[in-house]
């Protein structure tokens, strides 16, 4: 099996046109070394459509290493150069991830209490 064939089957990221100017990337899976390839791709995609605002569906993730993180902090600063909008909705995992590596704050995040709440 290649690479490419793992990668496709621990993560999946699909971006839509959900109103005008805004583009969701939806993520589900694990987000790690050998997923990062996907997810950059999708998100790159999705800052060159130059959308207003970009909404990251994360709420699928179930594992985000040190990887995914350093590929949400590429994504937000290449939102911040294009004046794209972004809002991540992290699942409980992605949004420990980013309290761990202390740079929560850096991000709008929405979602995510709603599904502590859930828990």
């Amino acid at each position: 099996m290649s690479a490419l064939d793992l990668s496709a089957m621990l993560l999946t990221a699909t971006t839509a046109e959900t109103g005008p100017g805004t583009l969701r990337v939806t993520v589900t899976g694990e987000i790690d070394m050998a997923t990062r390839p996907r997810l950059d791709g999708e998100l790159d995609r999705a800052v060159a459509a130059s959308p207003r605002r970009l909404v990251v569906d994360l709420l699928g993730v179930g594992f985000c290493g040190v990887t995914g993180v350093a590929s949400l902090g590429r994504l937000r600063s290449r939102c911040s150069e294009a004046g794209i909008d972004l809002v991540l909705k992290p699942s409980g995992v992605v949004r420990r991830a980013l309290d761990l590596a202390a740079v929560a704050p850096l991000f709008r995040l929405e979602g995510w209490r709603e599904q502590l709440i859930a828990q």
